[in-house]
């Protein structure tokens, strides 16, 4: 990125794009992150925050954003707090069938086009990192 890239923020809410626009650090584009207005690898990269366990098709949604990062570009699936502490937040028990899990999250990246290259669920935060595979 640097001083020749441009970050395209994106949402599907008119509302969350007024937001960002107020901030004025990004090309906002209203769009549903399963079926994205780019050509195939327009992007060097996708970071996501608390978004990935909200999708009703997370495996669509992967596919999507592979389609549109360059190969070897960079996914970054992020959130806050990490998922035992958003379980407990919420007063349930972390599931094994949480997406974002480990045994979860790597095989849905591996079958949407993204390699998992790290991978840390620390109580202040969640990251995960992939990167775009030929």
């Amino acid at each position: 990125m640097g001083d020749k890239g441009t970050v395209l923020g994106v949402d599907v809410t008119p509302a969350m794009l007024v937001t960002a626009a107020r901030e004025g650090r990004a090309c906002l584009l209203l769009a549903d992150c399963h079926r994205l207005p780019l050509p195939p690898g327009a992007v060097d990269g996708i970071f996501t925050a608390g978004l990935l366990d909200h999708l009703p098709d997370p495996t669509a949604a992967l596919r999507e954003w592979a389609r549109v990062t360059a190969p070897g570009g960079a996914l970054l699936l992020f959130h806050p707090s990490g998922r035992a502490e958003r379980a407990r937040r919420h007063g349930r028990p972390l599931s094994p069938d949480d997406p974002l899990g480990e045994p979860n999250l790597r095989p849905l990246l591996d079958g949407s086009g993204w390699q998992l290259d790290r991978y840390e669920d620390a109580s202040a935060y969640f990251l995960a990192r992939a990167v775009r595979t030929c």
